[in-house]
């Protein structure tokens, strides 16, 4: 019974520490960002720019790819099996549901995972081994403000405008994919699908995005800086990163979808 306590308290104690020590990495940035600018320091513009050329543009095929499938599938899909069913007028709203609400968000934040954020956990963490974070921090260099503040901002501007991105080419992509197959209805048109979008949407997409990003930057960033000793650390702390990422993203987007936006209106 006591080892059965003890393992439902280290499963329970274990998770909340590492979201403490998140939110601890998040206290940090804030506090060096607003006392590095007292200071008179600027921003590092080039390490961020750098980010999001490298977490944005060339991601920007994938994502053009994986909007494209994903709405031409949805869409397929909703205007033609609706439309059976009586519920043909139901298929503008709820493609707009399912891709804007749901799938762009969590599908960018994917992708963003598997090329970013994987690259963050390893070159912070191959830095930790090759003792450069240690030099930095001999020499006074703030490392939340020099080495994290640009990867978070970066990312989370980059995976900003890719979720437009995704939803532009799902919407406009799928609707054309829907259009040339012959058995989607005529009375499908594009404007329809336009005008059922409305701001909670917008704000609901941009909000979840914007979370998913903060979420893989200071995740991985975290990963990477508690290397310690081996190289055999480096893959493992960044698999950790991935799976750490994955899962409180899925909390996230169910937090934000039944607690702030807990409205299903068609």
């Amino acid at each position: 019974m006591t080892k059965l306590f003890s393992w439902l308290g280290q499963g329970f104690l274990l998770p909340l520490q590492y979201f403490l020590d998140i939110l601890l990495k998040t206290y940090l940035v804030i506090k060096s960002t607003l006392l590095e600018n007292r200071k008179g320091k600027r921003l590092p513009l080039h390490t961020t720019s750098l980010q999001v050329y490298f977490t944005g543009v060339q991601a920007l095929m994938i994502i053009a790819l994986a909007g494209l499938v994903a709405g031409s599938a949805v869409i397929v899909e909703l205007a033609t099996i609706l439309p059976k069913f009586g519920a043909g007028k139901y298929v503008e709203r709820l493609a707009i549901l399912v891709l804007v609400r749901e799938l762009a968000p969590i599908i960018t934040a994917f992708i963003i995972i598997g090329r970013s954020g994987t690259a963050m956990a390893t070159e912070l963490g191959n830095m930790k081994l090759n003792r450069e974070i240690e030099l930095l921090e001999s020499l006074g260099i703030n490392i939340d403000y020099f080495l994290v503040l640009p990867r978070l901002l970066g990312t989370v501007v980059a995976i900003l405008c890719l979720s437009v991105i995704f939803n532009a080419i799902a919407l406009g992509g799928g609707f054309l994919v829907a259009n040339f197959l012959a058995s989607v209805s005529r009375s499908f048109i594009f404007a329809d699908l336009i005008s059922a979008i409305n701001y909670s949407d917008i704000i609901m997409s941009l909000l979840k995005v914007f979370i998913f990003g903060w979420i893989i930057a200071i995740v991985n960033c975290v990963q990477g800086l508690s290397v310690k000793r081996s190289f055999t650390e480096v893959p493992q702390v960044t698999t950790k990163g991935v799976v750490n990422s994955i899962i409180l993203c899925f909390i996230a987007s169910i937090f934000v979808s039944l607690y702030i936006f807990p409205e299903f209106n068609i």
